[in-house]
């Protein structure tokens, strides 16, 4: 009886059961592979420290002057002898740059800005820690004459296995090396590592200058205070440390891949919702369809809960057939989702993927028949008399009808019917409007993570109060501003201030001078932050709400985030020991003070919270110059004129905030751009879909309605016209929910999310004319050309089949 059913069900609506079986295929792929995804992307740190052994810190020391090896020595002593030292290794590095090399098909020159900030090196294949592996997630080897590069630079500069890279060195030599591998690198963001063979770095580094010592070390504790300790303990004991990179803070690219993860979650939840509410809807209509049959099996004796199985026999087909495509097409998707959305992360194990994929799927699988039998519960609704005898109470029009159209004489026909028939059968579209709305949602929320992020504003929580322009400075031009540097002692921001300035070029760089401190706690805890301060900065920066900039020496505004996790307040005043200059500045030493908060900032601490001292604060110990601000001195309309300056003025390549941007989170704003297009186009096709779908059983179960409409004299367009104004006003209800939605609990929802960041109010950058215009009018098109297409068949209606009513 089962398959006997299952046959008929699938002769009958094929167009249904073909969509409906898209659907659930669809869903079960997309639940196999988004797993796998959320997996390797959340757990991609704790897979790196166990396969990659990746280190919490990397300390260098120069290699090739007097007294290195000395240092090398101490070094070894020293890190053996720290208690929060687990383990270490050490290998050698030689740093180049972009002038070292040359891609083939790829202008360095023009491109020279992608690399700054990045200390790129070419070192021996890993083989303790921050090991690699090759885009199969396997062990790989470097053949003298060859290089492996990261996955970054191949698709920063398009090169591949088998193509050739020449490699100057200091002395002028050139190498031509194939590149033999593109590997995965899950060390730090700021270090771009090549690997060569051990023979061929005896060769290569011999010709160049700049060669260090690397210590890669595993801490107990990674806090940054622990790594700083360590530092300062090595270098209280003669080792003169050139860099440090701190593996522990969350980069842009973390961030953007999980983004992308939430993203595949949402659209697997958006089509599996999509399914059930179509299995609702589709049960109820053939219930309906079939109340004779139903009503004389209850007759006959049979137990409700028998036939619920027989009834549900397609969907419990679908569901199984459908999980099974899911699990064979799931795993080899996953591996590209994992590679495209996160080309770094390595994969989990193939019986690891398979377990979460098929799990993921099984669970689907029985949820969907345990909802099919769920919805089968109506059959005991069903009168065994009302069956037999066909009662129908679901007519159209009912007395008492709030809507009259002898009262209503400006309201067209077709709108008059479209209302009567949504406010008098409302329950009926329920679930129709909530599948537009979940679709409505999640385009909107596409394109407004993508324009709060890929942004100019986004740079706020990095620090800059404006970010009207980005200057890619040439070589020649770097080097012509470290000579004026030297040779005034000014840096980098006041000589090209001072330049803009001669040019009468209305822009500056803003800056404040970047130290270090403490804030110590009552509990005896101390958290590192990082100290800002310059004379007239403080009141650029916009505040949360209730505080002021600070002025005085002892006041200071303080990230939100670090000052929430340890309940500091505005008005609150706190102890700090700060890094400030000795008697006679020739190094530094902790200073305690106390100070009052009286702003809080919202800020992307990356385990590195700040401060931002007063007017009136003197300085500390100064590390370096912290960027504030790329700012144009003019209204915004005259600004693409300044931009126009700039680039006249400069040899190097001038960006204006937009550019900047999308150039700063590099092949992020390409896959963000893949995604919105993407997802809104599944979005989208399913919306299509479902509408197809309900509108197909709208017209088949109100043949008897239009066959009376045509009898009394109304067209077929007036027919076709309510229809489509139906969809419209469904739409409608929809989109103005899925707006609400977006700006209240979206948006709340957002900066939740992004808390795990350490990121406090970054919600959603308001716009209109994409969210309120664009994308409304595009669902209603494609929605109403849908509905067109199904209403072709009204045509064919004949008056004779009133008789059905």
């Amino acid at each position: 009886m089962f398959f006997k059913m299952l046959k008929s069900d699938l002769k009958r609506k094929k167009g249904l059961n073909v969509i409906l079986f898209i659907f659930i295929s669809v869903a079960s792929i997309l639940v196999f592979a988004g797993s796998v995804q959320i997996f390797s992307n959340f757990t991609r740190e704790q897979t790196a420290k166990r396969l990659c052994h990746s280190s919490d810190a990397i300390f260098w020391t120069v290699r090739n002057k007097e007294g290195s090896e000395e240092i090398s020595q101490k070094a070894v002593e020293h890190l053996d002898s720290i208690n929060n030292v687990s383990e270490w290794s050490m290998s050698e590095m030689t740093l180049i740059n972009i002038k070292n090399l040359d891609f083939p098909d790829y202008d360095e020159e023009d491109n020279s800005y992608v690399f700054s900030g990045k200390i790129q090196c070419f070192l021996t294949l890993p083989r303790e820690h921050d090991l690699t592996y090759d885009l199969d997630d396997e062990p790989f080897y470097v053949p003298n004459g060859c290089i492996a590069v990261p996955t970054e630079i191949s698709l920063e500069t398009g090169v591949k296995k088998g193509d050739f890279i020449r490699l100057t060195s200091d002395t002028g030599d050139t190498y031509e090396l194939e590149v033999c591998t593109v590997f995965k690198d899950n060390i730090v963001n700021g270090l771009c590592r090549y690997i060569v063979s051990d023979e061929d770095y005896k060769v290569l580094s011999e010709s160049f200058v700049r060669r260090f010592t690397s210590y890669n070390v595993c801490l107990k504790d990674n806090s940054y205070i622990k790594i700083e300790a360590v530092e300062n303990e090595l270098e209280e004991n003669g080792v003169p440390l050139i860099t440090i990179a701190y593996m522990g803070y969350v980069d842009d690219n973390l961030v953007m891949m999980q983004i992308i993860s939430v993203f595949i979650i949402l659209i697997s939840v958006f089509l599996i919702a999509i399914i059930f509410m179509t299995i609702r809807f589709t049960m109820i209509v053939d219930l309906k369809s079939e109340e004779k049959e139903i009503g004389m099996m209850k007759a006959l004796g049979i137990e409700s809960f028998s036939f619920r199985w027989i009834f549900a026999a397609k969907y419990i087909a679908f569901a199984i057939v459908g999980g099974i495509i899911g699990i064979a097409a799931g795993l080899p998707l996953a591996a590209i989702l994992v590679n495209m959305f996160g080309p770094d992360v390595i994969l989990p194990e193939s019986y690891v993927m398979v377990l979460i994929g098929i799990a993921s799927v099984v669970v689907m699988i029985f949820v969907m028949i345990a909802f099919s039998l769920f919805v089968m519960r109506r059959i005991k609704k069903i009168s065994i008399i009302d069956a037999i005898h066909g009662e129908n109470h679901g007519e159209r029009f009912k007395k008492g009808f709030p809507l009259f159209l002898h009262k209503r004489k400006k309201m067209s026909v077709p709108l008059f019917f479209a209302l009567t028939d949504i406010l008098g059968r409302f329950k009926r579209y329920i679930f129709l409007i909530i599948a537009y709305l979940l679709g409505a949602a999640i385009l909107l929320l596409v394109f407004n993570v993508r324009n709060s992020i890929i942004n100019p504003h986004y740079t706020r929580f990095w620090g800059y109060h404006d970010y009207d322009f980005k200057i890619r400075y040439s070589d020649d031009e770097y080097d012509s501003i470290h000579r004026e540097m030297q040779k005034t002692g000014r840096n980098f921001y006041e000589v090209m201030n001072d330049r803009f300035a001669a040019a009468g070029i209305p822009a500056h760089y803003d800056f404040m001078y970047d130290g270090s401190g403490y804030i110590d706690l009552d509990d005896g805890t101390s958290h590192y932050i990082s100290i800002e301060w310059k004379e007239g900065e403080p009141e650029k920066f916009i505040y949360r709400k209730g505080g002021t900039a600070p002025k005085l020496a002892n006041e200071a505004a303080m990230s939100a985030y670090t000052a929430k996790k340890i309940g500091v307040k505005t008005g609150d005043v706190i102890k700090m020991r700060i890094n400030e200059n000795n008697t006679d500045h020739t190094g530094r030493v902790l200073v305690e003070r106390e100070i009052v908060i009286t702003a809080l900032i919202d800020y992307m601490e990356q385990n590195s919270p700040i401060m931002i001292m007063g007017d009136d604060f003197e300085g500390a110990y100064k590390l370096g110059e912290f960027n504030t601000g790329c700012t144009i001195d003019a209204p915004e309309s005259q600004k693409p004129a300044v931009i126009k300056q700039l680039r006249e003025f400069t040899d190097g390549r001038v960006l204006d905030g937009n550019e900047a941007i999308r150039r700063d989170v590099g092949n992020f704003d390409r896959l963000f751009l893949l995604l919105e297009y993407g997802v809104g186009g599944a979005v989208l096709l399913v919306l299509m879909l479902i509408t197809y779908l309900y509108m197909s059983i709208f017209v088949a179960e109100e043949v008897p309605e239009t066959a009376l409409l045509k009898s009394m004299g109304f067209r077929d367009i007036t027919i076709k016209s309510e229809y489509m104004i139906r969809i419209a006003l469904l739409l409608l209800i929809s989109l103005i929910l899925g707006e609400g939605y977006i700006w209240t609990l979206g948006n709340i929802m957002f900066e939740t999310f992004m808390r795990q960041y350490e990121v406090t109010g970054m919600g959603f950058e308001f716009e209109f004319p994409i969210s309120f215009i664009v994308i409304p009018l595009i669902m209603l098109f494609c929605l109403l050309l849908t509905a067109r297409f199904t209403l072709r068949d009204i045509k064919h209606i004949g008056i004779w089949k009133i008789s059905e009513e």
